[in-house]
């Protein structure tokens, strides 16, 4: 009896080995680029301050399995400070992942490091020139053609030695395209 578990075990894994290996060979390998602006309105804490967020990235993704790709991003976000403010700028680097619900719509994460970019000492809440804050970014995004994309995201830059987190709930439209 133990010697059968043993071969329908093995036949199984087997089985979905190859029907992965056979997944994998029909995925188009491209990277696909995209380069966007964000525009998005704060949340929490730095509502207080902030009147809109701003910002720009570049973003690449690599398909792994048929309906999940990985990704990696960089850009720049803005926090604008409402009158008399300073406001605060990051530099966000991104790690993160893609699965596709359906063929034009998706579920996003990334997670990664901000550098301060400056400014926002009004509060006295703010960094220095080079340090780092943990990152995160879910979202849902939609191809609205070939070559368009719209992500509806929040984006939260944890300052860990303030315990506040500057945080927005936006949208990012990129341009999609590949070089190959």
């Amino acid at each position: 009896m133990k010697n059968i578990f043993m071969a329908i075990v093995i036949f199984a894994i087997s089985i979905l080995t190859v029907s992965a290996q056979e997944q994998q060979e029909k995925i188009k390998k491209r990277i696909t680029y995209s380069f966007g602006g964000h525009i998005g309105i704060p949340a929490g804490y730095v509502a207080n301050y902030s009147s809109i967020v701003v910002g720009g990235s570049l973003q690449a993704e690599y398909p792994i399995f048929k309906a999940t790709g990985i990704t990696a991003s960089a850009g720049y976000l803005d926090f604008i400070a409402k009158r008399g403010g300073k406001g605060a700028s990051f530099i966000p680097v991104l790690l993160g992942a893609k699965y596709y619900l359906a063929p034009k719509v998706y579920a996003s994460g990334q997670a990664g490091l901000s550098f301060y970019g400056g400014r926002d000492y009004a509060d006295g809440n703010g960094g220095g020139s080079g340090e780092k804050y943990f990152t995160y970014v879910p979202g849902v995004g939609f191809h609205t053609s070939k070559h368009f994309d719209v992500l509806l995201k929040y984006e939260a830059v944890y300052i860990a030695s303030s315990a506040r987190t500057y945080s927005s709930a936006g949208v990012r439209i990129s341009y999609n395209f590949n070089l190959n």
